[in-house]
């Protein structure tokens, strides 16, 4: 059973690893090898900052990666959603769906959001393939908007209303 839990200093070890890991970081925003004191001081300036909300993702007790609502817009009440599932063994066996609707519930129920956004790089079909199984609509693209392992990679932008 998937479940979210709020992020502890001791999960940042692992949100490290992953984040480090060449097939996440070709996939994401990140472009530079992470240390412990860059996982430390995103640990407090996340936990501080009430425009991001960070969750653990639990499948049977074991943390085995990280979603959560960033850019929160309080006032237009729309979010960015990031997800990704770190540990190998979890990935492709269905979790990356059933998290992301726990997400939602708690975007649309508990934080009374409006709109959910993902910006997701034309390199990762498992997110692409997640997010329009989940009924995410494809909103546009920008064009050659990250350069990602030697190439310019489009980011395409899909999106969900609470009403879709």
């Amino acid at each position: 059973m998937a479940k979210l839990v709020q992020l502890e200093k001791t999960d940042l070890q692992y949100l490290r690893d992953w984040r480090n890991s060449d097939e996440i970081r070709s996939r994401t925003r990140e472009y530079s090898l992470l240390n412990m004191v860059n996982q430390e001081d995103w640990f407090e300036r996340v936990s501080r900052d009430r425009s991001n909300e960070m969750f653990g993702i639990h499948i049977n007790g074991r943390l085995v990666g990280v979603c959560g609502l960033c850019y929160i817009d309080w006032v237009a009440r729309h979010a960015e959603v990031s997800i990704y599932i770190g540990d190998i063994g979890y990935r492709g066996k269905g979790y990356g769906l059933k998290v992301l609707k726990l997400l939602e519930a708690k975007a649309f129920n508990e934080f009374n959001l409006h709109r959910l956004w993902a910006e997701i790089f034309d390199n990762n079909p498992a997110s692409i393939a997640l997010f329009e199984k989940a009924g995410y609509t494809l909103e546009g693209a920008m064009r050659q908007h990250a350069y990602k392992d030697g190439k310019y990679r489009d980011a395409l932008l899909y999106g969900l209303v609470r009403n879709d």
